[in-house]
């Protein structure tokens, strides 16, 4: 059998029993695992291993645990948990027909950042009376990763635009990083969770509350279905969903209805939890007949919030749209589908939240085209969402490897995440491409600079200033993404470092 033939059996194996799909990036996670779980287990080839993991249930499981994503971190989005204590646990506790706590479970749990900042954050709220309202559930896939979840010490990398008063009240400081207190980690119990699973322990039942973020854009649109019907009977009659903000139109399948408080989107179960002013519109529900009323009052709320909140001026983004005539608009009702220029122009008027809703539900709707991938994963990457950041470029590059904004966008992930030497490298694969493309030699010029390769950013930055200054209003070859980078200013930083490095370089020649 074939290495190709291989990694498609095992693929399919996964996929049937915990719904992943591994494709891109996380094809070649599946090929690391392959070779490491071989050698590990004494297979004379990956095929051996294959039949080794059909039949070993234990061995089945620890190459999963290699497949799953493990990126999170305390309180991400924390709009999200805000509105959970502030507004929604008061309901839920006003509501509840027992003496019971309200039960909670965060799925997909990872190393446990999630369900922590869920306690630390009633805590804040509740005070000792947290244990007693409250119970707290967590899974994951990842057998590993559970144990690391349960022990509770984590690096400085799990704390980022975290307030440090969550660090400083909630833990301690160990030799291994930080440990959090035992008050807070006997308040979450951890599980092996297995969403594809045909049945489920009675402990893993009757939720208030269940959190799924930033999980399920590892699954298709099939799985996520099931998924959610599988929730649908783990819930109570009257509770509430949440996934992550950049997931919500791509999970509205009809399952559960949207609903919008406070500007931030979660699903119900029931109507208790039913905000009185809610601004979702579920776009899995049917059209009905523009001769129907009520379908035409919805339709009218649809279009307008389509459009930004202010009159928004033609752009180039518009005449790159009309340049490009391979982005055709699907033949389906225009309020339905989003159009990509609509897109990018509450990009560049600073929605970006209302951006990724429509993106979500125009990648969901099948209409896709690379440019949403490179536009989702543009937002998701200034969220500072490196992985799933990761997973929509590689969609994105797939379809165009040699895509000027996808290649830029891979440049800034690695710098954003200190890969100087990977970032240097996609930025001088943007110049190969493009040669014009001055935000690329500025972003290179950046790097070059902190690493003290002063006549690399010399060079860098005079390319810069030889492109702008013979035309201040020179395209930036980006034909999607807004670079927030103002011309003014790159031109004054430009100057400034080229006069900089040259007095350094000639100070340092003097000195020889």
């Amino acid at each position: 059998m074939s290495m190709q033939a291989v990694l498609l059996a095992v693929k399919k194996l996964v996929h049937e029993h915990c719904g992943l799909v591994l494709e891109g990036i996380a094809e070649d996670r599946l090929y690391k695992a392959l070779e490491s779980g071989a050698a590990q287990t004494n297979c004379k080839n990956l095929q051996e291993y294959k039949r080794l993991i059909r039949s070993d249930k234990q061995a089945f499981e620890q190459l999963i645990s290699q497949l799953t994503v493990n990126e999170t971190y305390f309180f991400r989005e924390p709009e999200q948990i805000q509105l959970l204590v502030d507004v929604l646990i008061p309901q839920v506790l006003a509501h509840k027909n027992d003496a019971g706590p309200v039960r909670i479970l965060s799925a997909g749990c990872s190393s446990g950042e999630e369900p922590y900042s869920l306690v630390m954050a009633l805590q804040n709220t509740y005070g000792e009376r947290t244990e007693q309202l409250f119970h707290i559930d967590a899974g994951d896939l990842d057998l590993r990763i559970l144990e690391k979840a349960r022990q509770g010490i984590y690096s400085e990398f799990s704390f980022r635009g975290v307030e440090p008063h969550w660090r400083e009240r909630y833990f301690q400081t160990s030799t291994n990083g930080y440990h959090l207190r035992q008050e807070v980690r006997k308040q979450v119990h951890f599980h092996p969770l297995n969403l594809l699973a045909t049945d489920f322990p009675e402990h893993i039942k009757n939720y208030d509350i269940v959190f799924f973020r930033n999980v399920s854009i590892y699954f298709d649109t099939d799985t996520r279905r099931v998924i959610q019907h599988t929730f649908n009977e783990l819930m109570n009659a009257q509770s509430i969903l949440f996934l992550g903000s950049s997931e919500i139109l791509g999970n509205d399948l009809g399952v559960f209805e949207l609903a919008e408080q406070e500007g931030q989107y979660f699903f119900i179960k029931g109507d208790v939890y039913r905000p009185v002013n809610s601004q979702a519109f579920s776009w899995s529900q049917p059209v009905r007949t523009q001769a129907d009323p009520v379908a035409r009052s919805h339709e009218l709320v649809r279009k307008e919030r389509l459009l930004p909140a202010q009159s928004i001026e033609p752009s180039r983004f518009n005449r790159s749209l009309t340049d490009k005539q391979s982005v055709a608009q699907p033949p389906v009702e225009q309020a339905r589908v989003p159009d990509l220029a609509r897109i990018q122009q509450l990009m560049r008027f600073g929605e970006p939240q209302r951006a990724l809703h429509l993106l979500d539900h125009l990648i969901a709707s099948g209409h896709q085209h690379y440019s949403a991938y490179l536009l989702k994963s543009w937002i998701l990457l200034n969220n500072q969402q490196f992985q799933e950041t990761e997973h929509f470029l590689q969609l994105a590059l797939s379809a165009e490897p040699w895509s000027i904004d996808g290649m830029l966008i891979k440049g800034l992930s690695c710098k954003w995440q200190n890969d100087l030497s990977g970032a240097q490298q996609w930025f001088k694969k943007v110049i190969y491409s493009c040669p014009e493309c001055w935000p690329a030699h500025y972003y290179l010029a950046d790097i070059c600079r902190q690493q003290g390769q002063a006549s690399a950013a010399l060079k860098a930055y005079q390319t810069v200033m030889r492109i702008l200054s013979d035309n201040p209003s020179a395209s930036d070859c980006m034909l999607w993404i807004p670079l927030p980078l103002p011309v003014g200013d790159v031109v004054f930083l430009s100057k400034r470092h080229i006069e900089q490095l040259s007095n350094g370089m000639q100070t340092t020649r003097a000195g020889y």
